[in-house]
């Protein structure tokens, strides 16, 4: 099986901080292959041809030829490592495959008829993507770039299932994929409407002046009138 993928590497010699920072600055970036032998071997990538196909998400889940060397590898990456500030990858893990042997890959899902969604088009609800990718087992051969999933029945609160997925010939979810332990991928909802409330509430201030109140103050002005009167 030839991979669209390719990438150049050369074994490392040299270790530890000082000689990865080296490395980078000279746009190679360390790297370990694991299951080649009982050691893993540690190479150096060519950080311009690593770039560019990192690019594409298929690159992340698909059988990659590499080239150590003048020995060629089919690997697959197993994880990536980039520096926090300024996202370039500082080290990156490749786990060697056999073409006979299933391995597990995540695959992303590429949900399909969004456009023609009953709880969208009828209902005026909103798509949720709750999960991007799946885990899969099967041989690399069989590895696919992506996973359809149809979601134009889906209505209002309703939500698409692991189980659900219409999987490739040769293919099997990993994990999430019983009836007890199903993972929800998708849903559909109805956005909450915000209630502006148009009432203004009462301004805070003097308090309303009525008749009653109007008597009830005659009446204590009197009272004190004649109260002063006595004390003359």
């Amino acid at each position: 099986m030839t991979s669209q993928y390719t990438l150049s590497a050369t074994k490392r010699d040299n270790y530890g901080k000082r000689a990865s920072k080296r490395y980078r600055k000279e746009n190679l970036v360390p790297a370990e292959i694991y299951g080649v032998s009982k050691d893993n071997q540690s190479i150096l990538v060519n950080s311009f041809e690593l770039n560019n196909q990192v690019k594409d998400p298929q690159f992340y889940s698909n059988v990659i030829d590499l080239k150590v060397d003048k020995k060629n590898i089919e690997v697959i990456l197993k994880d990536v490592q980039r520096d926090p500030q300024k996202s370039h990858i500082t080290h990156i893990d490749f786990l060697v495959v056999d073409q006979d042997v299933k391995i597990n890959v995540n695959v992303p899902l590429n949900y399909i008829n969004e456009d023609i969604c009953v709880g969208v088009k009828v209902s005026g609800g909103i798509i949720s993507h709750i999960i991007t990718d799946a885990e899969i087992t099967c041989l690399p051969k069989d590895i696919p770039e992506n996973i359809e999933v149809d979601v134009a029945q889906l209505d209002i609160n309703q939500s698409l299932h692991l189980t659900e997925i219409k999987l490739p010939d040769g293919v099997e979810l990993s994990s999430g994929g019983d009836k007890d332990h199903d993972t929800a991928i998708v849903k559909c909802y109805k956005p909450v409407e915000e209630v502006i409330d148009d009432t203004a509430p009462e301004a805070e201030g003097e308090p309303e002046v009525t008749s009653e109140s109007k008597d009830a103050a005659a009446e204590k002005d009197e009272s004190d009138d004649d109260a002063k009167k006595e004390n003359a």
